[in-house]
C-alpha cells in the first residue's frame, strides 16, 4: 500500500511538473518531511533530505517533460543554455557550502520557504489581473543572472527554481508563459541533476537502521515517486494546453498558499 501511495504521489508532482513548468518541486516540499520524518530521520536532518530528495523528483519530471516539448520542436536553445548553465553552477556552490553544512536547519529551510511563498504570492496577485504582454526578449546576460537567481532558489528550497524563474520571466521580461515553462523546465533539469549527483556521492552523516540511503537519496522512497512522475508528466503536459492562462496563474498560486500555510504551521509548531 505504501507503494501504490508513492506512486500516486509521483503521479500527482508529474501532473504539476507539466502543467505549471514548475519540475514538481512545490508539490514534493510538502509531502517529503512527512515521509522522511516516518521513516526515522532526525528533524537536524530533515532539509537536507528533503532537499536532495525533492530534486531527485524534479530531475526526473522535468526531464519527461523537456521531452515532451523537444518532441514538439519548442527548446529555444540561447536562453536555456545561459540559464540552466548559470543555474546549475549557482545551485552546485550553494548546495555544498549552505545547505549541507551543519547549521543548515529545518527551521532555516521553513522561514526561506515561507519568505519565498510571500514573496511569489504578492508578484503574482499584482500581476493577475494585468493584461499579459508576451513579446519580450531575454539577453544572454539577463539570462546569466536570472538562472544564477533560480540556482539559488533551488538549492536552498528543493524546488527546482521553477517559482522564480517563470515570474521573472513572465513578469519581468514579458516572456510567453509557453516559452517559460520550457525554459523553466531545461533550467531545472540541468541545476537538479548536478545537485542530484552531488547528492548521491556526498555521505550523509546519519543512517537510520533498516532504510537504504545513497548518500542523501532514500530509494525506496524515490523508486515509486519516480515511477508515478513517468506516468503524470506527459499527462499534465497535455492539460496545459488545454487551460488558459489566467488558470494556470490561479492554479499556482494555489500551490504557493499551500506550501506558505504548512511551512508557517511547522516553522510555529518548531518554537512550541
Amino acid at each position: 500500500m505504501d507503494i501504490v501511495f508513492l506512486v500516486f504521489l509521483g503521479i500527482i508532482g508529474g501532473l504539476i511538473a507539466g502543467m505549471l513548468g514548475l519540475g514538481g518541486g512545490i508539490f514534493y516540499i510538502l509531502v517529503f518531511p512527512y515521509l522522511i520524518e516516518a521513516r526515522g530521520f532526525p528533524p537536524e536532518l530533515s532539509a537536507q533530505f528533503v532537499i536532495a530528495n525533492s530534486l531527485f523528483g524534479i530531475m526526473v519530471a522535468s526531464g519527461m517533460s523537456v521531452l515532451g516539448y523537444k518532441r514538439k520542436g519548442k527548446l529555444p536553445i540561447k536562453e536555456i543554455l545561459a540559464i540552466g548553465i548559470a543555474s546549475a553552477v549557482v545551485a552546485y556552490l550553494s548546495l555544498n557550502f549552505i545547505v549541507l553544512q551543519p547549521w543548515f536547519s529545518k527551521t532555516i529551510f521553513n522561514i526561506f520557504i515561507i519568505i519565498l511563498m510571500l514573496y511569489i504570492l504578492f508578484k503574482m496577485y499584482l500581476e493577475l489581473h494585468v493584461e499579459k504582454k508576451e513579446d519580450g526578449k531575454i539577453t544572454t546576460t539577463e539570462g546569466i543572472f536570472s538562472g544564477g537567481i533560480a540556482g539559488f532558489v533551488s538549492a536552498l528550497s528543493g524546488l527546482g527554481g521553477g517559482v522564480i524563474i517563470i515570474p521573472i520571466l513572465t513578469l519581468r521580461f514579458r516572456v510567453s508563459l509557453v516559452k517559460a515553462k520550457v525554459i523553466s523546465l531545461a533550467m531545472i533539469f540541468v541545476s537538479s541533476l548536478t545537485m542530484t549527483v552531488n547528492n548521491l556521492i556526498t555521505q550523509a552523516p546519519q543512517t537510520i537502521d533498516g532504510v537504504k540511503t545513497i548518500g542523501y537519496i532514500i530509494p525506496s522512497c524515490i523508486i515509486p515517486i519516480t515511477i508515478g512522475v513517468l506516468i503524470g508528466s506527459p499527462l499534465g503536459l497535455r492539460w496545459s494546453n488545454k487551460l488558459k492562462r489566467k488558470h494556470l496563474d490561479i492554479l499556482f498560486m494555489s500551490f504557493v498558499l499551500m506550501v506558505l500555510i504548512e511551512k508557517s504551521y511547522g516553522l510555529i509548531n518548531s518554537f512550541f
